[in-house]
């Protein structure tokens, strides 16, 4: 029995040096416990994007308005941003690219669902317009997201890397999770 617990001890304390590390290579995120709203303006929108489910909740899913960064969402969490009226590409990015194009109209608020779907290696994710009754009730599971420095930094990558992809899943192929 002797040998046992001290294995467990032994692995407990292993796990207690790594964890934080890898907590710390994670930092791309802060979670308020605090719900933050914004309203729109007579000039802008608000769009808010929410990921209600917990399924994949360890993975973050990056959402983006054209060529910048909305933020990342992990399950039951919602970042959001305010936006200018016209045509945006809004386009999310986890194993997949998923991406949709609105007509943003000032004074207004919108909901963009996270979808997410087991996949290969991570969770994939579809990004869908959902009306303001689900909006709303997705908003009061979910905790408020931002992205730290090195978010923004990641965001950025992602951007570079992921921006022309965007563009060819709005114009119409395929990319349900």
């Amino acid at each position: 029995m002797g040998v046992k617990l001290y294995r467990l001890f032994l692995a407990i304390t292993c796990l207690s040096l790594i964890a934080p590390g890898l907590v710390l290579a994670d930092e791309l995120m802060i979670v308020q416990e605090e719900r933050v709203y914004a309203e729109p303006t007579e000039d802008t929108a608000v769009v808010y994007v929410v990921r209600p489910a917990s399924l994949g909740k360890a993975v973050k899913s990056w959402t983006f308005v054209g060529q910048e960064p909305i933020g990342a969402n992990k399950g039951k969490h919602y970042t959001f941003a305010t936006v200018e009226p016209g045509k945006h590409l809004f386009w999310a990015r986890a194993e997949n690219t998923s991406a949709i194009e609105l007509d943003i109209e000032a004074g207004k608020t919108y909901y963009l669902k996270q979808k997410v779907k087991m996949g290969g290696i991570k969770a994939r994710v579809k990004l869908l317009e959902i009306d303001e009754t689900e909006g709303r009730a997705a908003l009061e599971k979910c905790k408020y997201t931002q992205l730290t420095a090195s978010g923004q930094e990641r965001a950025r990558e992602i951007i570079d890397n992921k921006y022309e992809t965007a563009l060819g899943k709005a114009k119409g192929s395929d990319d349900s999770p």
